[in-house]
């Protein structure tokens, strides 16, 4: 799976890093530690929506697999359609 990413998103992310690693640097721990909580959360619930696209493949494979048969090609521009969607 290939990852899309905004060159300017991933630039902010930089400089904030920047000015975390800055504040530790100076002795202002909480402010280093608050850009990592919020980092940690952002991850969190990235690892989230990846979780639950994964629980719903699986549910749509087993499914597949009781019913015997693979997707139409109806059915699978359906379900790349509404998975381009949800991400």
């Amino acid at each position: 799976m290939t990852q899309h990413t905004d060159p300017r998103a991933e630039l902010v992310e930089l400089r904030a890093e920047r000015d975390a690693l800055k504040a530790q640097l100076a002795g202002d721990l909480p402010r280093a530690t608050r850009w990592l909580q919020r980092k940690v959360w952002r991850q969190a619930e990235a690892l989230a929506l990846l979780n639950q696209r994964v629980v719903n493949q699986r549910f749509v494979l087993r499914t597949l697999d009781e019913l015997g048969r693979s997707l139409s090609a109806e059915e699978l521009r359906a379900a790349t359609k509404a998975d381009a969607t949800a991400s």
